[in-house]
C-alpha cells in the first residue's frame, strides 16, 4: 500500500530532488503577439509529468519534448483549452509527484488498486498492454529462457513499475529498483544487477539510441503483459473534477490514431 502524501512529499524532496520543466503553450491560430501573452494569462495550466520513454516521450538536451505522448498531450490540452506545462521527471519521482498533486497528469500506467487511491484512470486505455523481458550483459553467465531462470539472479526493474504479476510477486531473485532506464543501463553495464526487466518496444528502442545493442542482449524469455495502459490524472490535481472532459478529449484523439502512429528517433515536428 502507498504511504501517504506527507511521506511522498518527504521523499520527494530528499531523495528524488526537484523536477525540471518546459512550457509548452498551445497557441491560437492568427493570434498576433499581444492577443496570445493575454490568451495565455487566462489559461488554465496542465502539468504533464514525463520522462524518457522512447519512442512515445523523448527528452533530448536542447530540444523540446517530442514522441507519441506529447503529440497526444499537446492535442489534449488544445482541445480542454489548457496550457501546457511539461515537468521532466523520472518514472519513479513523477508517481511521487502525481500522489503530492504537483504534476497533473502522467501517460503509461498500468491500473492497480494502490495506484487508484490517488491517481484516476481516464477511459479509455491508450494501449492495451506490452511485451516484457530481460535483458543482460553481452558475455555474461546470465541466460534467461524461462521464469525459472530468474531464481537467484539480481534483477534490475524501474521503481513503482507493475511488470506481469508473477514477477511483480515474486520472492525467490532479488529486486534493485532504479529511478530510471538509463539508471538500470547504468547498474548493468557496472555489474550491479544481473540483468533487468522492461517493455521490449521500448527498451529496444532505447538500447539502438544509445548504441549499446551489441553491449546488452534481449534474453529468449518474454511474457505479454495484457494489463492495459491509461492516461492517469492525479486525484490532488486542481482538474481533478474533469475526469469526463478528458474521456472525451482522449477518446477523439484516440479515434484519429495517435497512439498508433510510427515514430522514429529522426522525427521531428
Amino acid at each position: 500500500m502507498w504511504c501517504k502524501a506527507t511521506m511522498f512529499f518527504f521523499l520527494a524532496l530528499v531523495s528524488f530532488g526537484l523536477a525540471s520543466e518546459t512550457h509548452i503553450n498551445a497557441e491560437p491560430a492568427h493570434s498576433t503577439k499581444t492577443n496570445n501573452a493575454q490568451w495565455l494569462e487566462t489559461q488554465p495550466v496542465l502539468r504533464f509529468a514525463i520522462n524518457h520513454f522512447p519512442p512515445y516521450s523523448i527528452l533530448s538536451e536542447g530540444k523540446p519534448p517530442a514522441g507519441i505522448n506529447v503529440i497526444a498531450m499537446k492535442l489534449i490540452a488544445e482541445r480542454l483549452n489548457m496550457r501546457l506545462k511539461f515537468v521532466e521527471c523520472p518514472f519513479a519521482r513523477c508517481i511521487v509527484l502525481l500522489e503530492m498533486g504537483a504534476v497533473d497528469v502522467f501517460i503509461g500506467l498500468t491500473y492497480s488498486d494502490a495506484r487508484a487511491e490517488f491517481l484516476h484512470f481516464i477511459e479509455p486505455s491508450v494501449a492495451d498492454g506490452s511485451v516484457q523481458t530481460f535483458y543482460a550483459r553481452k558475455g555474461s553467465e546470465t541466460s534467461i529462457n524461462s521464469f525459472a531462470d530468474l531464481n537467484g539472479q539480481i534483477i534490475g526493474l524501474t521503481r513503482f513499475s507493475l511488470y506481469f504479476p508473477e514477477f511483480d510477486d515474486a520472492t525467490s531473485f532479488t529486486k534493485v529498483p532504479a529511478n530510471s532506464h538509463l539508471q538500470l543501463i547504468n547498474l548493468l553495464l557496472n555489474e550491479r544487477i544481473d540483468a533487468f526487466i522492461g517493455s521490449e518496444q521500448r527498451l529496444n528502442y532505447l538500447l539502438q539510441e544509445q548504441g549499446l545493442t551489441d553491449t546488452i542482449l534481449q534474453q529468449n524469455y518474454t511474457v505479454r503483459d495484457d494489463r492495459k495502459v491509461y492516461l492517469a490524472l492525479s486525484k490532488r490535481s486542481e482538474h481533478s473534477g474533469l475526469e469526463e472532459s478528458f474521456s472525451k478529449a482522449l477518446r477523439l484523439i484516440k479515434s484519429k490514431g495517435v497512439f498508433e502512429t510510427p515514430y522514429t528517433a529522426n522525427h521531428s515536428e
